[in-house]
């Protein structure tokens, strides 16, 4: 996959890995999240979708056999938020309303399912990546621990932002997490 971002769209040259041409494609599945060669997460978002809604079914079955709200709940956790919030803090501040109004759909019927209101996709995020941004904080061994210790402000507790020249970089994790930490 190339990703490029240049304004004159040349063709990329071929590559060849012991004499044999590395093929050339537009979007790839790395660790079960779908990256694109525009660095955009709509691809992502439809597997995503389209996963979570065919075990939306798997969860009314046991519903129409009166299972407790409870048992509906955990099934909840382990089926379906499992597949929606899979590596959501690497896609999660990035992807379009679009996409995102899709996904809190799905929620909110998994929800009338259950029988009780479900934290939406926008919460889950921000939850998740202020925890990661904790961990990366506590764990010097981590690669990003000395970048976001060099952003720690030295008046208060919190942490400087980042200059982001471009939205994508300003929608991508670090800066995302460094503006809900301080908001928080």
């Amino acid at each position: 996959m190339v990703v490029d971002f240049r304004k004159s769209k040349s063709p990329p040259s071929p590559v060849c890995i012991s004499g044999k041409d590395v093929e050339i494609v537009s979007f790839y599945r790395f660790l079960g999240v779908q990256l694109d060669n525009k660095l955009e997460w709509s691809t992502n978002t439809d597997a995503v979708y389209k996963k979570a809604m065919s075990r939306l079914y798997f969860l009314r079955r046991p519903r129409s056999f009166s299972v407790c709200s409870r048992m509906l709940h955990m099934f909840y956790q382990s089926v379906i938020a499992s597949t929606i919030f899979f590596a959501v803090v690497c896609w999660g501040a990035g992807i379009k309303a679009k996409d995102a109004n899709r996904l809190n759909k799905l929620i909110k019927k998994a929800g009338s399912v259950v029988g009780f209101k479900l934290a939406n996709l926008d919460l889950v995020v921000r939850d998740r990546m202020v925890l990661k941004l904790w961990t990366i904080m506590d764990s010097p061994s981590h690669p990003l621990h000395n970048t976001v210790d060099k952003l720690r402000s030295s008046f208060s507790s919190r942490l400087l932002q980042p200059r982001c020249s471009k939205v994508r970089y300003r929608k991508s994790f670090l800066p995302s997490a460094i503006k809900l930490y301080n908001s928080s």
